[in-house]
């Protein structure tokens, strides 16, 4: 009983690893992600109209739509370079202030005048070795013309560039902040040597509005040219792979269960061994076959679900304290959480019972035939 209770406890405390650390992914996405994100389906930049804007944005729970126009450049800064992810901004984009709480140095703008600005991730920042005092060596960005080199000549002209100071710093995930630049979308333009063209159209609805909802109509509304991506959609590939090591653990922890059951098959095996008389005794009283087969099987189900009962508590218990009080720490530096993530679900829970009941079905069958073969062959 203790054996399929420690069983079942860990099994719990596995998935429920596994289910923190995809709400972790979720909430680290919401951070900086949209609601909604429209890209199109055959070109990586596009074009839409006036009216297809104003539709999108009189959509009932819509509250921003902001165009981004976002591609990789080189920057440099005095010895320094480095390959980024710049990422175009209007004025909305700012407005819904996504990432104002993530800056934790300096201000969240990125256009004074005529002069550009951009809030950098706290990577490229130190990377670079930036900083705000230097006003007058700003950072340069290198964008190849695509134009030019489809003519096959190398020389000035096929590099555009253009110029911009750091205005803060942001710190939001590792693989985000070593990467990315948030800088004045006409500024973009001007590098990549384009107008009225964007790379994808973010959405934030309001709260309590149905994101799904909101989809629907924008397919309806863009047509089978563009693809309207939740938040999910968007990071399905890191989503699904904690959701297949997730199913895998489920099946390691559930195959070890099975082989642990061996010890209720012996423990059966031993019992039926046991009580030879007692069993004659209840075959003298009228016990058919029937009844026999069932009490021995249902001495099995009472020791699993008696232990799957235990571990199910120690392991809600264990994870109870974990989630609130992190006993168990992840061991990694400068890490965005201190300890391993834990949220319990009932549907593990119903998952974990299954798999006891079906344990418990196979290894009870064995010996509480033997139980009846051998009590009616000596009669």
């Amino acid at each position: 009983m203790l054996g399929v209770g420690l069983e079942v406890m860990a099994l719990i405390l596995i998935l429920s690893v596994f289910n923190g650390l995809e709400e972790f992914q979720k909430g680290l996405f919401k951070t900086y992600d949209p609601d909604l994100k429209i890209i199109s389906s055959k070109e990586a930049r596009f074009t839409l109209s006036p009216q297809q804007l104003v539709a999108a944005k009189s959509l009932k729970g819509v509250r921003f739509v902001n165009p981004i126009l976002e591609d990789q450049a080189l920057i440099r800064y005095k010895n320094k370079q480095l390959v980024v992810r710049f990422k175009g901004v209007d004025d909305e984009f700012l407005k819904a202030e996504r990432l104002k709480k993530q800056v934790v140095e300096g201000d969240y703008f990125v256009q004074n005048g005529e002069h550009a600005f951009a809030v950098v991730g706290i990577g490229v920042f130190l990377n670079m070795g930036m900083s705000f005092e230097d006003v007058f060596t700003p950072i340069e960005a290198w964008y190849p013309n695509h134009q030019a080199l489809k003519r096959f000549t190398v020389n000035e002209q096929s590099i555009r560039s253009n110029y911009f100071f750091p205005a803060g710093v942001m710190e939001v995930e590792q693989s985000f902040d070593n990467q990315m630049v948030l800088v004045p979308l006409n500024w973009m333009e001007e590098l990549m040597g384009v107008e009225n063209q964007i790379s994808a159209l973010e959405i934030m609805v309001e709260d309590g509005a149905d994101a799904q909802q909101i989809k629907t109509k924008l397919v309806g509304l863009l047509g089978n040219s563009f693809q309207v991506q939740t938040r999910d959609e968007q990071h399905a590939a890191i989503l699904k792979a904690i959701k297949i090591e997730k199913f895998f653990a489920f099946l390691i922890m559930a195959f070890v269960m099975g082989i642990a059951s061996f010890t209720l098959f012996y423990a059966l095996s031993l019992l039926v061994i046991e009580k030879k008389k007692d069993l004659a005794t209840l075959l003298a009283m009228g016990f058919t076959k029937k009844q026999m087969f069932q009490t021995f099987l249902l001495v099995g189900v009472l020791i699993s679900f008696s232990g799957a009962i235990i571990g199910m508590i120690l392991g809600y218990g264990l994870g109870y304290i974990q989630e609130e009080f992190g006993i168990i720490s992840l061991g990694i530096p400068n890490s965005l959480i201190d300890a391993y993530p834990i949220q319990m679900r009932l549907g593990d829970f119903i998952q974990t019972a299954l798999v006891v009941i079906l344990v418990t079905f196979l290894a009870s069958i064995f010996p509480a035939k033997k139980a009846v073969e051998m009590t009616f062959k000596r009669s």
